[in-house]
């Protein structure tokens, strides 16, 4: 009989597998957890049909083709799918086994698309959940597709620890944070204000552990010397480094009107930039098409666009861009154990805990240009330990190892005083 507690990581995005790897690590070479690891695809690779009907591409013409053959290599198999996923190469090359694909992204970056994904997520979840049978499912701060795993685990009694519960932001990753956290039975927390947060929302002290962030363990240790071989063409150059994620909370006509703003910035400041591409929330499809537009109407040679890049070349990214501009919050944690200069861009992470390297703005044309060159006159900032020292993962494992579970709820009651 296996003594070993398993625990289920979903890792469903680019962002949580560069702050997970390690935890994922750290459960893997702990002698008394089990990892199983299930990586989220596009809902094409499930169902046809059912993503023709829930999917709002951009194009349908240059989606359909895509489509059917991301169903012929369902039918291949499982390597046939995760051999053609991004996130499935890097988990691979980092040594992680793949247990399992949940087919569950509608394509359309909109509300609809999003809301939808969340739903179809606990369908396809369920099944896996019930194949794997963990003793604990880890998950990961307020991702829409983080909902449905916490959700689908609920209903089953597997017991859930949430990661990064209690901190605050904008968008509606403050409202799907803390739901999460009423959903889970295990916290961990960045911070003691977070840790405060999280028993003022009525969960249990002892269940409630302050590690820091996960990503800190990742960014202290990468090489970051090789940095300059990211870009060969800005070798020499100081170069902007640019992430814009939609605020999902607000219409797309606000997340156009963000995006221009920051493009019109940048023209006017007219340096070398990476331009990184959105995650998948609500807006990301005008988001992407004014940046797209952009591109192929000025075709500006300053700008280098990348969609995606591996974890350990983004922290190189960051670490030697001379600001970051955006509003991910990557560049609040990690970027200040890294002393990068940033300018926070709009609502997104109203709110959130950040050190002294951040300036925020709300989001027009001068005011953003005005920060960044006030972030470049300043330089380097100090490394800060806000958000950890690096022994994050091996907090969580040791305490995934040992914490008693019990799947009831208690509520803990604090005294409030009017």
């Amino acid at each position: 009989m296996n003594s070993k507690r398993k625990i289920l990581v979903p890792i469903f995005n680019r962002a949580h597998y560069g702050r997970l790897r390690p935890v994922l690590k750290a459960i893997k070479n702990h002698p008394q957890l089990e990892l199983n690891v299930i990586v989220a695809v596009p809902a094409a690779y499930g169902g046809f049909f059912n993503n023709l009907v829930h999917s709002r591409p951009r194009s349908w013409r240059a989606a359909l083709p895509w489509y059917i053959l991301a169903r012929a290599r369902s039918f291949v198999g499982q390597d046939a799918v995760l051999r053609n996923d991004f996130l499935a190469k890097n988990l691979n090359d980092d040594g992680f086994k793949i247990d399992a694909y949940a087919p569950i992204f509608f394509d359309g970056g909109n509300s609809t698309t999003m809301a939808k994904s969340a739903g179809w997520g606990v369908v396809k979840l369920v099944d896996i959940l019930r194949k794997f049978k963990p003793d604990i499912v880890f998950v990961n701060a307020d991702r829409f597709e983080m909902m449905a795993v916490a959700i689908a685990a609920s209903y089953l009694n597997i017991p859930v620890a949430h990661n990064e519960g209690g901190d605050v932001s904008g968008t509606i990753d403050e409202s799907v944070r803390h739901a999460i956290t009423k959903l889970a039975h295990i916290h961990f927390t960045s911070t003691e204000a977070s840790r405060r947060r999280v028993i003022q929302m009525g969960e249990r002290p002892e269940n409630v552990f302050t590690v820091g962030s996960p990503a800190i363990d990742a960014v202290s240790t990468v090489n970051l010397g090789s940095s300059k071989e990211l870009f060969p063409d800005f070798s020499s150059k100081d170069f902007l480094l640019v992430l814009l994620h939609p605020v999902a909370t607000v219409s797309g006509e606000k997340n156009i009107e963000m995006a221009q703003n920051v493009i019109s910035a940048l023209r006017e400041i007219k340096m070398p930039v990476v331009f990184l591409g959105s995650n998948i929330d609500a807006g990301s499809n005008v988001i992407g098409y004014t940046l797209r537009e952009w591109l192929e109407k000025d075709r500006p040679n300053w700008v280098r666009f990348i969609k995606h890049l591996p974890p350990d070349d983004f922290y190189r990214a960051l670490a030697r861009a001379v600001c970051a501009v955006g509003n991910s919050s990557s560049f609040i944690r990690e970027g200040a154990y890294l002393g990068t200069p940033v300018v926070l861009v709009g609502s997104r992470q109203n709110n959130r805990e950040r050190s002294g390297n951040v300036v925020e703005v709300d989001g027009g044309v001068n005011e953003i240009n005005s920060a960044v060159r006030r972030q470049l006159a300043v330089g380097k900032y100090p490394a800060s330990n806000l958000f950890g020292n690096g022994t994050a993962g091996e907090k969580i494992a040791e305490k995934l190892a040992g914490v008693s579970l019990n799947v009831q709820k208690i509520f803990h009651e604090i005294p409030v005083f009017y």
